[in-house]
């Protein structure tokens, strides 16, 4: 387990990649010193690389799994409980695709690079939230098919075998095919930096809103919109950027070549239930159009960009971003950005 202490001085708001947010300097922010201490797990790695040699060496797969289930550490053990993922199902992937999972067991090594990146993504995070003393929660790495990144009270969530995209990768072990040709998204490992601030975000998101607010989009049907997934996931998405530079820029790059197209076919679909409407959020459009996965995410980023350049009260229009999850409050956002192509 790595811990990394920054010292932190400023007055608020570090400097940012636009000119535009030299709003935030105001006369009022008071100036401060303070003292992080980053905590980064990789123990979840280690002991996966240990279930994988013994289930090479002819050890019961099932068994070698969950001893590593049994063996985790409070981040893995979370994400098997809100996934329900078994031994059984994930036991299955690794016999499945073992030059896979070869290449993941020492990823560790690459993963401690990233930690000043990410410290220093969490220290600018930080000098936007109100309050900058606030706790940053420990990232846990680990092996367990599925998923990305994910966010609970013990701590940041980051199952590395989604960023196992790389040229070296055997494509003969996923016969259903790489998004955005097939069915398995796969990223490369240079995204990590950006999920991990991306999911704290979404921890103060829920700090500010309330948990029971915060959770309401996801478990009430007439909530689940596709707005609603494009403020909350772009938008968390935008404040990353915004804080840190740090974007996810083959998605991106390719939402700006296309952005007046995508807000054409979104716009009449934005208030769909989110699981019936393809693509944007999850799987394949119906259609099997090759956009990049998630473009939705590229969608709320503009969305709430556009609402923050727009307004004369930056830092209140940034606040409004963090506490979103009332539809009218989703829907004043889509209102302002529809505006930037009828004018």
């Amino acid at each position: 387990m790595a811990r990394i202490r920054i010292l932190i001085k400023g007055i608020g708001i570090p400097h940012m990649h636009k000119a535009l947010f030299i709003f935030f300097f105001t006369a009022s922010q008071i100036a401060y010193t303070q003292e992080q201490e980053y905590v980064f797990d990789y123990s979840d790695i280690g002991n996966f690389k240990k279930a994988y040699v013994s289930i090479q060496l002819g050890s019961d797969p099932v068994d070698e799994i969950t001893k590593y289930f049994n063996n985790g550490s409070p981040g893995l053990k979370s994400w098997i409980k809100i996934y329900s993922v078994s031994p059984e199902k994930f036991a299955k992937q690794v016999v499945k695709r073992p030059k896979f999972y070869r290449s993941l067991i020492d990823i560790d090594k690459k993963l401690k690079k990233f930690e000043n990146t990410i410290s220093e993504g969490y220290s600018k995070l930080l000098q936007l939230y109100p309050n900058p003393n606030e706790p940053i929660l420990p990232t846990y790495y680990f092996i367990l098919w599925g998923g990305g990144g994910s966010v609970r009270p013990n701590g940041s969530m980051i199952s590395v075998d989604y960023f196992g995209l790389s040229k070296k990768i055997d494509i003969s072990e996923f016969p259903e095919g790489i998004f955005p040709k097939g069915k398995t998204p796969l990223v490369p490992l240079a995204n990590i930096p950006q999920v991990a601030i991306h999911e704290m975000v979404h921890w103060f998101q829920r700090n500010l809103q309330g948990y029971d607010n915060y959770v309401s989009i996801y478990r009430q049907q007439e909530l689940s919109t596709l707005l609603a997934y494009a403020i909350r996931e772009g938008g968390a998405d935008m404040i990353t950027r915004f804080a840190t530079g740090l974007e996810d820029t083959s998605r991106n790059d390719f939402g700006r070549k296309h952005e007046k197209e995508l807000w054409e076919a979104f716009k009449p679909n934005m208030l769909t239930h989110v699981d019936d409407a393809k693509g944007w959020f999850s799987g394949r459009f119906p259609d099997q159009r090759e956009w990049p996965f998630q473009i939705g995410y590229y969608i709320g980023i503009e969305i709430t960009q556009y609402y923050i350049d727009q307004a004369e009260d930056k830092e209140a229009a940034l606040m409004e971003i963090f506490t979103a999850y009332k539809p009218e409050q989703f829907m004043k956002f889509a209102e302002v950005y529809e505006k930037k192509f009828s004018n």
